[in-house]
């Protein structure tokens, strides 16, 4: 397990796009541990506990094509940039209390860990990357499935992550027919399941890079294929996401 790298506890400026009500917030919900909700120092840059930290395997970049994992900067040698989706960045590996974390985040109505969740990723990719995105777009849910759930994670996660990059938020995807959950199917069926599954609305973006945001990257299917959508659109489009399952070799 890899520990976690110093510059990440670093406190941060902020953005010129957060919030000047952060204080509020912060005062009105003091800051909790995002696995043990234990209460967190009010200038902790990381939503971690000390207990915690020893628990989280951090992810960082991956290959969209392949799923190697990279170093900064390091480029992928199955070329990558051919794709929709140039690039994947995720906090932690889809496992253990991280997991039963994002499912309190996506199932159990735990929706306030959406701003921890997207603040840290957004630091995280300003300090990772040098995507430099000018706008953030969240994966849609059916409306259906989004009123039974109240609420769409991902939209969440990626408003807070957009805030913390100092970007706007745009919802430029929109999914117009339901579909059978993507966990619940093989590989080959969530390739078939996300085919046509998205549309764009809105202004066209032509040359903008986007930041495609998504709470878990597991086949990769659904993220591909917004992406794709994006990207016929003329925008440039990276990915990033709470959590990341590895491939098996």
């Amino acid at each position: 397990m890899r520990a976690l790298p110093d510059q990440q506890l670093k406190k941060r400026r902020r953005p010129p796009g957060r919030r000047r009500t952060e204080p509020f917030w912060r005062l009105l919900f003091p800051p909790r541990c995002l696995l043990c909700r234990r209460l967190l120092a009010a200038a902790s840059p990381v939503p971690l506990c000390g207990g915690c930290r020893a628990l989280f395997t951090p992810a960082g970049l991956f290959c969209p094509r392949c799923g190697k994992e990279l170093l900064s900067g390091q480029p992928c040698s199955c070329a990558p940039e051919i794709l929709p989706l140039r690039g994947l960045f995720a906090l932690s590996r889809y496992e253990g209390p991280w997991r039963q974390m994002l499912h309190r985040f996506k199932f159990g109505g735990e929706r306030a860990l959406a701003r921890p969740l997207g603040n840290w990723l957004g630091r995280l990719l300003e300090e990772e990357t040098g995507w430099q995105p000018e706008l953030a777009v969240p994966v849609p849910l059916h409306r259906r499935r989004e009123e039974e759930r109240g609420y769409n994670q991902s939209f969440l996660l990626a408003r807070f992550t957009a805030e913390a990059l100092g970007i706007p938020l745009q919802p430029l995807l929109v999914r117009p027919e339901a579909a059978p959950a993507q966990s619940s199917l093989s590989y080959r069926r969530r390739l078939e399941n996300v085919r046509g599954a998205f549309l764009y609305r809105g202004k066209p973006y032509p040359g903008k890079r986007a930041l495609l945001v998504d709470d878990i990257y597991s086949t990769g299917a659904t993220m591909q294929e917004a992406a794709t959508v994006l990207h016929r659109r003329g925008l440039i489009v990276f990915g990033a996401a709470a959590a990341y399952t590895p491939r098996l070799s």
